[in-house]
């Protein structure tokens, strides 16, 4: 077999295994075309006459241009139904990337000046996701992202209320927001309510502040998955630390270089990471305010990064065995992810093949 041939063989693969995705924020993940619907719906924006008005939009000149659109964009999100619709095609498209399964962030919060209550948002984000399961099989569960920037007061106000649907397909909290003006050792007793409420912890760490941000979330929140943690690769003791523990990362290589947290890909850790035997999972963050898929994240994995194919199936299953999935039911996409890697391009798998638990 001619190389290329092998490389299109190898890439058809990767477009069509099972993924997993544990880092996604559903703020960020809408599709380009429900965007351009709501903008035609509220007004607002005459530079926006199409669909590709809003993709050049979302090519930023700085991080704050970034900040500014993600702004712009929260204020045609009016309706719980907006919300619905919203969640509904995001979670379809996704499925044809084969996600077959997503644990999703979203912020209920970040719209009451909006004029829309937090429990109007909920209903219909999980609606939007129960309807999407219905019609595409893909499966979900959602994690409340905190923002560290309104305090830990406001966030023990939140988990209160985000506790109600913990049996509605919501399992956890997570931690967003400026981590150095808001370190998290202020939100000790955040987690630790939430884990007595029975809510799964994650927390972002080490993207925008250094390891010790890491060593924070670990320490003080005891966070279950750090989201990020790129900067870890600055403290040797941090990466000893997450090899032993095991502690799952929830990396966004695109995100990571677009934000500034990494110069470029070939400078981004993540193959350290993997080479090093820490808890590697990918992910895309806001898939489309970067103009990135899943996919395109495992490609960056291979093509740009010289990460093996044995190195790529360790992280899918990673994501399996660091989701918050029931045992049954992970043992049965271990299944599915065992007969299609049975077919994975062979000559490229035996390559530093190690042993998937």
């Amino acid at each position: 077999m001619k190389q290329h041939e092998f490389n299109k063989q190898l890439f058809e693969f990767i477009s069509f295994m099972p993924k997993i995705e544990l880092h996604l924020h559903l703020e960020g993940a809408f599709t380009v075309e429900t965007l351009f619907r709501l903008i035609k719906k509220y007004g607002g924006d005459s530079t926006i006459k199409s669909v590709d008005d809003i993709k050049k939009k979302f090519m930023y000149k700085s991080f704050n241009d970034f900040i500014e659109t993600w702004y712009w964009k929260n204020n045609f999100f009016r309706k719980g139904e907006d919300f619905e619709i919203s969640t509904y095609e995001t979670l379809l498209g996704l499925k044809k990337q084969k996600v077959v399964y997503i644990e999703a962030f979203f912020s209920p919060w970040d719209f009451e000046k909006n004029g829309i209550p937090m429990e109007e948002i909920t209903e219909s984000v999980i609606y939007g996701c129960e309807r999407a399961e219905r019609d595409s099989g893909i499966r979900w569960k959602l994690i409340a992202d905190l923002n560290r920037d309104h305090g830990p007061e406001a966030a023990f106000r939140r988990i209160e209320k985000i506790a109600v649907y913990k049996n509605r397909g919501i399992i956890g909290i997570g931690l967003g927001g400026n981590e150095t003006l808001y370190p998290a050792s202020l939100f000790t007793e955040v987690f630790r309510a939430a884990r007595s409420l029975g809510l799964r912890r994650v927390a972002h760490a080490g993207e925008a502040a250094g390891a010790e941000s890491v060593s924070s979330a670990l320490f003080d929140l005891k966070a279950e998955r750090i989201g990020h943690g790129v900067r870890a690769i600055e403290d040797a003791r941090i990466i000893k630390i997450l090899k032993e523990s095991q502690t799952p990362l929830e990396v966004c290589i695109t995100s990571n270089v677009l934000t500034g947290s990494v110069q470029s890909v070939t400078e981004h850790p993540v193959k350290q990471f993997i080479d090093h035997g820490l808890n590697v999972t990918i992910n895309t963050d806001d898939p489309t305010m970067f103009n990135c898929t899943i996919s395109d994240e495992y490609f960056l994995l291979l093509g740009v990064l010289k990460c093996s194919l044995s190195d790529i199936k360790r992280v899918c299953y990673n994501a399996l065995n660091s989701s918050f999935l029931e045992q049954d039911v992970r043992n049965a996409y271990k299944s599915i992810f065992d007969d299609v890697w049975k077919h994975a391009p062979q000559n490229q798998l035996k390559q530093n093949e190690g042993t998937i638990i």
